[in-house]
């Protein structure tokens, strides 16, 4: 209900309004009346006072629990501004709980992942061997590796000992294969020319007689 229908309920009942101005208005009328009425009896005019003061009584109270509401209600204001200050102030420090626990939350995933880290690292160190043995297996290997080489060095100085004696024996070999044919060509040149022709013809027929014989 806004300002303009109350103004015209006011102004439809009565005319003298509602509730508090209703006993005002009447008040003032009665006061008026009985100030303008010439009482010949007083007892008719102390009536007229009594209900005045009726009234009265009636403002008074309405008066008082106006103030009375008034001032609830202003308590019940302060007391709804300290309420919201309260919550703000709450709010404020729910906030700042909330930024501090994302914070020391954000530490303590970088802690754990730093904690995971330094895990795989130490199995990491423990799966391989110590420094020092690590460098006395390098010295182990690299006289190892010297000994190889020198093996190796020997190896290849016999196979090249090896391979020149055999290259001297080879040539020897041929030389000697060679002489070989050579004398067996002279001595079969040497055996066909003792004999003549007709001897080679005798001895063939000889030949041709043993073969049927044997067979």
């Amino acid at each position: 209900m806004n300002d303009e229908e109350v103004i015209w309920r006011k102004l439809l009942i009565d005319g003298d309004g509602i509730g508090d101005d209703r006993r005002l208005n009447i008040l003032l009328k009665t006061y008026l009346k009985w100030c303008n009425t010439k009482y010949t009896d007083p007892l008719e005019s102390q009536k007229a006072m009594e209900k005045m003061l009726v009234h009265l009584n009636l403002c008074e109270h309405a008066m008082k629990k106006s103030q009375a509401v008034s001032r609830m209600n202003v308590e019940e204001m302060l007391m709804y501004d300290n309420m919201s200050s309260e919550i703000d102030h709450n709010i404020t420090n729910t906030k700042t709980e909330i930024d501090r626990a994302k914070e020391e939350l954000k530490k303590a995933k970088t802690i754990r992942r730093n904690r995971m880290e330094y895990d795989v690292l130490a199995k990491l160190i423990i799966q391989h061997p110590p420094r020092t043995e690590t460098a006395k297996r390098l010295d182990d290997l690299k006289d190892e590796l010297q000994a190889l080489k020198m093996t190796k060095n020997e190896i290849n100085q016999k196979l090249d000992k090896r391979r020149k004696q055999l290259h001297v024996l080879m040539s020897a070999l041929n030389d000697l294969t060679d002489s070989l044919d050579d004398n067996d060509s002279m001595s079969e040149d040497m055996s066909y020319e003792t004999f003549d022709d007709e001897d080679l013809d005798i001895l063939t027929r000889k030949d041709d007689v043993e073969e049927p014989m044997s067979d």
